[in-house]
């Protein structure tokens, strides 16, 4: 059992001492060679990167072992090897040495599937020790998919599917295709970060505070700056940092709920609740090139249907009467029972004169109307936007779709949301 089995399946019998041994000598584990001037250092076996995580598929399996340091994988030091080279060929026969390098960050089959993310119990002390160690720290986000477990070189002149090898480089692991650095082409990037491509690859932040924050922002909607930065506590950041955190967690939930969850049909039907919402969504979302420091933003009309959580969405605000028939036409089914806030009811009239406009195809009720008829689980959705809506101004803020996550997704939301960033960045 491996230092990272420890963190996940048994936080709660392991001390900080014994953590941090576990964690230490996983660290000292590492068997490298200087390269070259760029201190560069191969990965030489497979057991350099490899990992047995099966413990985040199921963590109960491993409550009842209790294995002291010094068994399983923290055996004892091994006999120092003879010194003796009265039997060692100098060199060794052609074919018997394995290949050097590593292609992959963990071995294919420790790769989790995008749903096995959800088994996982997180809280901040287990992220903090996972991503104090930078080397555990990889294994974790290509076990669950984060980032690329294997890289193919895009380079033109080398072979095709041409697999770049890992290394340990100054500024942390990279990926380095050993036909470019055998060439000595000029003008030839022969390494790129782990992390290109990636959500991660324009972050600024260590990656603990990173993922720490985005925990306690799922945990904790609608808290202030100021909260947020008391529940950080050492790892607290500056006002513009969550900003621009909060903004691409925003910017991932819309680029999912645009590509991959809004229904193609028209959704409700007769007798089913569609509450409607506006509001600010972000311009020109790119998982790959957009730089979440710039956004535009423009005002749309969400539909979301309260009993089965499905959202459709139209690209303009509605001004009257004739813009709301006009969206409901596009993304509502007749007979379906059209709900919104008081204030953004006054926009169209009286209750009677929208219905009539509407040619009573749907009946428009205010929240306030059918809360007797909202069970204790609707109820507690509906919390949500109450709780969002405590931060200063929240209508300058594209907050529907974090709202209609939250509704799917209230338990777990911070591992629903590694999930759908996994989907995101495969597509």
């Amino acid at each position: 059992m491996n230092s990272l089995e420890y963190l996940i399946a048994n936080p709660h019998i392991l001390s900080d001492t014994t953590l941090t041994d576990a964690l230490a000598a996983l660290a000292s584990s590492t068997n490298v060679e200087n390269q070259d001037e760029e201190f560069d250092m191969e990965v030489n076996s497979d057991d350099e990167m490899k990992i047995d995580l099966s413990a985040l598929i199921n963590p109960s399996v491993f409550n009842a072992l209790q294995l002291p340091i010094g068994t399983g994988r923290f055996p004892n030091p091994s006999p120092p090897r003879s010194s003796s080279g009265t039997n060692t060929p100098i060199r060794k026969t052609p074919g018997s040495r394995p290949d050097r390098g590593k292609f992959t960050i963990l071995d294919n089959a420790e790769v989790a599937g995008p749903e096995e993310v959800l088994n996982v119990n997180f809280d901040s002390e287990i992220l903090q020790r996972i991503f104090s160690d930078p080397k555990l720290g990889i294994q974790f986000l290509a076990r669950y998919g984060l980032i690329p477990n294997t890289r193919v070189c895009r380079v033109q002149d080398c072979p095709k599917d041409q697999l770049m090898s890992l290394i340990k480089h100054a500024n942390g692991f990279v990926w380095r295709c050993r036909s470019c650095r055998k060439r000595r082409e000029k003008r030839i990037i022969t390494k790129i970060s782990v992390y290109e491509g990636t959500f991660l690859f324009y972050s600024r932040m260590p990656l603990n505070k990173f993922f720490i924050f985005m925990l306690n922002w799922c945990e904790n909607p609608g808290l202030s700056i100021t909260e947020y930065n008391r529940l950080m506590g050492e790892n607290r950041l500056v006002e513009e940092t969550i900003y621009n955190t909060i903004g691409f967690m925003r910017d991932i939930i819309q680029n999912w709920c645009d590509t991959i969850i809004s229904s193609h049909v028209p959704i409700g039907g007769p007798h089913r609740v569609v509450e409607v919402v506006e509001t600010l969504s972000t311009e020109q979302l790119s998982n790959k090139t957009r730089n979440r420091r710039t956004r535009h933003y423009t005002t749309r009309t969400v539909f979301i249907s309260l009993a089965d959580d499905k959202i459709k969405s139209v690209d303009f605000p509605l001004h009257n009467v004739n813009d709301l028939e006009r969206a409901l036409l596009e993304c509502v089914q007749p007979g379906s029972i059209i709900v919104m806030r008081d204030s953004f009811m006054e926009r169209f009239g009286q209750q009677e004169e929208i219905s009539n406009a509407l040619f009573n195809h749907y009946k428009v009720k205010s929240i306030c109307d059918v809360w007797p008829d909202f069970n204790e689980r609707e109820r507690n959705k509906q919390y949500i936007k109450t709780e969002m809506n405590q931060v200063p101004n929240v209508n300058q803020e594209p907050y529907a779709y974090e709202y209609f996550f939250r509704r799917c997704f209230a338990d777990k939301c911070f591992n629903h949301l590694l999930r759908v960033i996994r989907l995101l960045y495969q597509k």
